[in-house]
């Protein structure tokens, strides 16, 4: 079985974004994470974590906390 790729920091930020306003400001990401179906598109525009997007989220979150504090 093929290991799963990390995500950038970038693409955790941006999937956190997702997760607090329901979109991503850098289109060029949306495009990447929705072509390796971490999320998904719907008509009206809304995007939404796939199974595959949470595990990755998880995963990649204590990359994203603060130490300095």
């Amino acid at each position: 079985m093929a290991r799963a790729r990390e995500l950038s920091r970038s693409e955790l930020l941006a999937l956190k974004e997702m997760q607090l306003t329901g979109q991503i400001t850098n289109r060029t990401l949306t495009l990447h994470l929705r072509n390796d179906d971490i999320i998904v598109q719907f008509q009206d525009g809304r995007l939404q974590l796939t199974a595959k997007g949470r595990r990755m989220l998880v995963r990649g979150s204590p990359s994203l906390w603060d130490f300095a504090s």
